[in-house]
């Protein structure tokens, strides 16, 4: 914000039920006429509705980016605050799924997807790699299936492929070995934190993620971005993006013969590569761009 020259100002909070720093930004909005407070975690959303009871001028949207369960407490919770409440931005419909089971009412609750600036990740796509080159970005931790994906990728071993796995994380060294056990050690590049993935992606063939669970994927939509058609696990807004777009293939999650199914197919078929990498670039300066998100989310704003 600071490198945008936006003003910005801290207001620290001790926990989510923190009146005084409710009363702090009720101030800050009553002397600044803030007619909006958009806040992206739901300890910080509390705060500003609570803020309400000081200055009620203020609006509050919240956009919640994960699915997660919440507990007894924070459904209640999320119930008694809920009058206060003035939209939530669920980014995909599984979202708005769990957060009507989470305590929201249905009515407040709008869908709007995730939105990249497309011309960050455009880049100059050469031809078909030899081998091809199939890339996950992802820290490598629980949850994320790189050991899905490794088992997968050994079971079309015989073919001629490359799998980069770029990012970090406790299991590094694990799928390290792994990788090793299954006999496709020559086959896989760890490339360990990566500051920069945009060459790596400009440089691959076919983008995979193979996590448990998402709502709806950054990283699927940079891949897209940099024209890659895509194999995605169906789990939360995955669906709404690989159908949405028609830019790749849904495979059930920690089923390796089936990613493996589609890997081979992506291997075989180069047609449907070119056809959902364009798919995929078309989707990312339309549904899934900044501009399109820009648009709703005002459009939210002035509701």
């Amino acid at each position: 914000m600071t490198d945008a020259d936006v003003p910005s100002v801290k207001i620290a909070m001790k926990s989510r039920f923190d009146f005084g720093a409710a009363r702090r930004l009720a101030k800050f909005c009553r002397d600044n006429n803030v007619d909006i407070i958009h806040t992206h975690f739901l300890r910080e959303n509390y705060i500003a509705l609570m803020s309400r009871l000081f200055y009620s001028k203020t609006r509050v949207v919240y956009t919640n980016h994960i699915l997660m369960k919440n507990g007894f407490i924070t459904r209640l919770m999320n119930r008694f605050f809920s009058p206060l409440q003035h939209r939530v931005i669920a980014v995909c419909e599984a979202g708005k799924k769990l957060l009507v089971k989470s305590g929201f009412p249905e009515r407040i609750i709008e869908v709007i997807h995730n939105g990249i600036d497309a011309r960050l990740w455009a880049c100059e796509r050469r031809g078909k790699n030899e081998p091809l080159t199939f890339i996950y970005v992802a820290r490598v931790v629980e949850g994320k299936g790189h050991e899905f994906l490794l088992r997968a990728a050994a079971l079309i071993k015989d073919k001629p492929f490359r799998l980069v796995i770029a990012g970090d994380g406790n299991l590094f060294g694990d799928m390290i070995l792994l990788a090793e056990r299954l006999g496709i050690w020559e086959k896989v590049i760890f490339t360990g934190f990566c500051e920069d993935v945009k060459p790596m992606l400009a440089a691959a063939d076919v983008f995979i993620s193979a996590s448990e669970s998402e709502a709806l994927s950054i990283s699927i939509l940079e891949a897209m971005a940099s024209g890659l058609p895509v194999i995605a696990t169906d789990v939360g807004g995955n669906p709404e993006i690989i159908l949405g777009a028609g830019c790749g293939v849904l495979v059930p999650y920690n089923e390796p013969k089936v990613l493996a199914d589609a890997m081979a197919d992506m291997l075989a078929n180069a047609e449907a590569r070119g056809k959902y990498g364009q798919a995929s670039l078309e989707a990312v300066n339309g549904e899934f761009s900044v501009e399109t998100m820009y648009k709703k989310t005002m459009e939210v704003y002035r509701r």
